[in-house]
């Protein structure tokens, strides 16, 4: 269902306040501020297509400041600009937008997105896991401008309004959707900012591919802690720790991230016909605490990515 939040209607005194509980809601939390000295005013639609959100944000001159760190906003963004001009300033990358770019950012970090023209844009706003599950390396490429006229953008930005616009669909085949896309946008970084890295750089990815390839290959085991994984791949767990830190992560939260995902996947597959079948195959022990994680990584219940009626709700 699309979700329409338009401020004509309202009195001018009280549309920047209601856009900026509107956009608080529908994203994160913001400080708004006017760049002109118009009467304000915006729209905003939104729907929801398997566990992602496409958004259409229009309105007048505006920043949108994020001003704390929150994990508990566990989404990427992605961004097409339809914008003459748009800026995103996150820690200490700056991407500028033009009509047609694409920009990938961290809602759980603290950002400033800035339209000196006018907003003009659509927005995805994407669950961690999913996102890392098809751009293992999105640390790489937040908050730059995978731009109109670089290889692939074209195809990656076809498919997104394609995907944005299309009917309404079974969550299975708008996640099939979903990770079309994604692969495709990992494609298109990949070919635009690929390039050469130094050898302390790739000497830090290869631990880290090493340590993921084993994560991947262990996930059912859920008596794994920093102190067995880092034995396991000759590392020190300091070393450990350093490697997943210069990703914006923690080796444990990157495990945690990737069951959630194996669930998600398996279940919309139909490889599981019970969710506490894919919780313990994935190694969760807690089922409360695997419901909850999961609930609030994906925007759904577990339960609700079983369908047919031979299929049981077992947690």
């Amino acid at each position: 269902m699309t979700i329409l939040f338009p401020t004509k209607g309202l009195e001018a005194k009280e549309r920047f306040d209601y856009w900026q509980d509107v956009v608080g809601a529908q994203f994160v939390p913001t400080t708004n501020r006017q760049l002109s000295d118009d009467c304000f005013d915006g729209s905003l639609t939104s729907v929801t297509k398997g566990t992602v959100s496409f958004s259409r944000i229009r309105s007048l001159p505006i920043e949108y400041t994020r001003q704390r760190s929150d994990d508990h906003f566990d989404h990427y963004f992605i961004s097409l600009s339809f914008c003459a001009e748009a800026y995103v300033q996150q820690g200490d990358r700056l991407s500028k937008q033009g009509t047609g770019d694409i920009v990938l950012y961290d809602s759980a970090r603290p950002f400033t997105a800035s339209f000196p023209k006018g907003d003009d844009q659509v927005v995805l706003g994407i669950p961690r896991p999913l996102v890392m599950q098809h751009i293992p390396d999105v640390e790489r490429y937040l908050n730059r401008t995978l731009q109109s006229h670089a290889p692939l953008s074209g195809l990656a930005r076809s498919l997104l309004v394609d995907t944005c616009n299309s009917e309404s669909t079974s969550s299975s085949i708008s996640e099939r959707l979903n990770a079309a896309l994604l692969d495709v946008l990992a494609v298109a970084y990949e070919s635009a900012f690929g390039g050469h890295k130094p050898a302390t750089e790739q000497r830090r990815e290869q631990q880290v591919e090493q340590v993921k390839r084993f994560l991947l290959a262990n996930l059912a085991r859920s008596d794994l802690t920093v102190d067995s994984i880092a034995a396991a791949n000759h590392l020190s767990p300091r070393s450990l720790n350093r490697i997943f830190a210069a990703q914006g992560s923690t080796v444990m939260r990157w495990l945690w991230q990737q069951r959630l995902a194996a669930c998600h996947a398996g279940l919309v597959s139909g490889r599981f016909q019970q969710v506490s079948v894919a919780a313990l195959s994935c190694g969760f022990t807690n089922f409360s605490h695997f419901s909850k994680a999961f609930k609030q990584a994906y925007g759904v219940p577990a339960q609700q990515l079983l369908t047919g009626a031979d299929r049981q709700l077992a947690v």
